[in-house]
């Protein structure tokens, strides 16, 4: 019986900090890295949200859905992220505006 590889560490038995990323399509990669685009927007608040939202896609590329069902997670995990922020970023500026 084939074994299969340990994707969390790399030949020299160091942890692999990009195992998480090998083995996805293109389209996988791109869709969950997106929304880390909000750390450039929204710093530490967009970073965290950004975050959130590149491991949930992350975890969705790695179930068995077929890729249609996949592709719109995806770009559903993406399009909450950006709204996520906007309104916690809303909420925030409405609070210190009064």
């Amino acid at each position: 019986m084939q074994q299969i590889p340990d994707l969390g560490k790399n030949s020299l038995g160091k942890p692999d900090p990009w195992a998480k990323f090998r083995g996805l399509a293109w389209w996988q990669l791109v869709l969950s890295i997106v929304p880390m685009l909000l750390m450039l927007v929204g710093g530490a608040i967009g970073g965290v949200i950004g975050a959130t939202g590149l491991f949930a896609n992350l975890s969705l590329a790695r179930k068995p859905f077929g890729t249609p069902a996949k592709l719109l997670a995806m770009l559903g995990v993406v399009v909450a992220t950006y709204l996520g922020y906007f309104l916690v970023v809303g909420l925030i500026h409405n609070l210190l505006k009064g």
